[in-house]
């Protein structure tokens, strides 16, 4: 199973948050792993909005349907907040 998304954060965010959870591995340069789920990270050009930009990643999550769909949720839970 492969979910992709385009999300309005750096690279390096997405980064810091993966290393900070001692359950994920990083197995490549924005390649990181979390049980069967495999997570890339690919930066994408910054978006828009009059004076605002803002920067952009595609974040892919593969492997294991339940494994992607457990951590995409975590995932989303986590940049979905207000702390996010």
């Amino acid at each position: 199973m492969t979910i992709q998304e385009n999300w309005a954060l750096s690279t390096a965010r997405i980064e810091e948050y993966l290393q900070g959870l001692g359950e994920v591995r990083e197995i490549a340069a924005s390649r990181y792993q979390v049980g069967g789920c495999e997570i890339l990270l690919q930066p994408a050009a910054e978006s828009r909005v009059g004076s605002y930009s803002f920067p952009r990643t595609l974040v892919s999550f593969s492997g294991e349907a339940e494994a992607v769909t457990r951590f995409h949720r975590q995932f989303m839970i986590r940049f979905l907040t207000l702390g996010g």
